[in-house]
């Protein structure tokens, strides 16, 4: 399972720190795809600007 919540807020950031610092255009256009995206949305674009999805995972605990 995977922390959408934490891989969203991460994207934006990381899309917004694009445009602010490098003048990367194509990032506004992006920011705009994360915000609507849905779950699997997010894992696409995720997976296609390098973000490594293990370090999203939630492990499940076991109850006894």
């Amino acid at each position: 399972m995977i922390d959408y919540d934490s891989l969203r807020r991460d994207l934006e950031e990381f899309l917004q720190g694009a445009f602010f610092a490098g003048g990367f255009g194509a990032a506004l256009i992006d920011l705009s795809d994360v915000t609507r995206a849905t779950n699997e949305e997010l894992v696409r674009i995720a997976v296609r600007l390098g973000f490594d999805l293990d370090n999203y995972k939630i492990e499940r605990g076991f109850r006894r």
